[in-house]
Parts: C-alpha cells; structure tokens; sequence
C-alpha cells in the first residue's frame, strides 16, 4: 500500500518526466480511471480508458502541491468531471425542467451543466445528492427509477433532491443571480 508520501513523491518525478514514476503513479490510478468510466457510462472500452489515461497524465502535470490539495481526492474529483463531461456530450443538448423552488422552474439544456461554474457548484453537495441530480437531470431518470437503483425510498430521493436543488439554487443566487 502507498502512502500519501510516496504518491505525492510518484507525482513529483513525473511532473520532472520521469517515465518510470509516471507509468507507476497511472498504475495506481487504473482503478479510479476503470470506476469512473463504469459510474458514468456503464461499461469500460479501450476509448473511454484511454481518454482517462490522457487527462490523468495532464493533470498529474498541472497538479500544484502549492494549493494544499490531496493528490488522491483532486484525481477523484477532475476523472469524475472528466468522465461526467464525456457523458453529456454524448447526451447531445437535452432539454430538462429544474425545479428551483416548489412554485418555480426553469428550463436548462444539459450544455449548462458544463461550465466551471456548475463543477464548484458541485463540489457543495454530497455524493448522493449528486448521484441522484445526475441520474435525473443528466441521464434522465425518473425519481422511482432512481430509487430502485439506489435501493431507498423515493420518497427519500425526492427529498434528496429538494436539498440538493435548494443548495443550487442558494449557490447561484449568492455566486451568478440565476
């Protein structure tokens, strides 16, 4: 088992080109690569795990040790937006009503979920709640769909997801005015 250490000293001689430690450091990170591709589409193909090659060596290169981040949870982060951002793509501009509040809503195309400004408007909610918008609002998923997936209640998804829209809505109201 690797330590913090000993990755973040794998990082360093790669950002230094040192092939060995990258080829060690993208070892390491199969696993997250080959989980996120599953997460987010469903299934693995040499495509799909190449890209994530790809960006893992771009962004082991522009990872700053200044700005005081785990290395491990920053990978986690940017592959998920990564892979995230591949998946919408392939969604090609579909249309969706976002509930903002009980009495009002919006309708937003899936191109608004891929801005910088939607990923740290993520970044302020929960795993689940952002396993139940995505499944919702990008893959399209019914709440009862969503539910059985997830194995809980939908009553529970439902409230999960007034939270998570609620955190939304107060993020872009203080941060863009919606």
């Amino acid at each position: 088992m690797n330590t913090y250490e000993e990755i973040n000293e794998l990082v360093r001689m790669s950002q230094q080109n040192d092939k060995d430690s990258l080829e060690k450091l993208l070892d390491l990170l199969k696993p997250l690569i080959i989980s996120k591709c599953k997460h987010y589409f469903g299934y693995i193909s040499e495509d799909l795990y190449q890209s994530g090659i790809i960006k893992s060596i771009e962004l082991i290169n522009n990872f700053d040790f200044k700005k005081n981040t785990k290395f491990l949870g920053y990978m986690k982060f940017m592959i998920s937006c990564f892979y995230w951002d591949q998946k919408k793509n392939e969604l090609n501009s579909k249309e969706v009503s976002v509930d903002f509040n009980d009495n009002q809503s919006k309708e937003v195309y899936i191109e608004d979920f891929s801005t910088i400004e939607t990923i740290e408007a993520l970044s302020i909610l929960n795993d689940t709640e952002i396993k139940v918008i995505e499944k919702n609002l990008i893959e399209g998923h019914t709440l009862s769909e969503i539910a059985k997936q997830m194995d809980i209640s939908c009553s529970w998804v439902k409230q999960v997801k007034a939270k998570a829209v609620k955190k939304l809505a107060k993020y872009y109201t203080l941060n863009y005015s919606i």
